[in-house]
């Protein structure tokens, strides 16, 4: 009786096993989830960017020359290391980055403040 017990037991555990295994993998927490700001105060230009939760992007670049500002919108995708900005009828773009603090620090130079 303790054998039928044991492999009973033993089945149910293979069972949660494998349906453990088949659940989605967890997703990754956002840590570009708000706004950031890069300022140059040489040149008065600025750059912000608005991570929303919902995977979509405005960003507003300020030239202190001209005094005129674009705003780009759209989706965006990342992982750990890499976060990518997907443009209709372009080629998407991709930016290395890390976060120390509210830094948020991109390969080509330019460290954003979280606002």
């Amino acid at each position: 009786m303790k054998k039928k017990y044991t492999k009973i037991l033993l089945l149910i555990l293979s069972i949660l096993l494998l349906f453990s295994a088949c659940t989605e993998p967890e997703e990754i927490e956002n840590p570009l989830i708000g706004t950031w700001k890069y300022m140059n105060y040489q040149t008065g230009d600025w750059e912000k960017i608005t991570f929303r939760e919902d995977l979509t992007y405005r960003l507003e670049n300020y030239n202190g020359t001209s005094y005129e500002s674009v705003v780009i919108t759209g989706n965006y995708h990342f992982d750990e290391e890499k976060y990518v900005f997907e443009r209709r009828g372009l080629d998407d773009i991709g930016f290395f980055y890390e976060i120390s603090g509210n830094n948020l620090i991109v390969t080509y130079g330019k460290t954003y403040v979280r606002q």
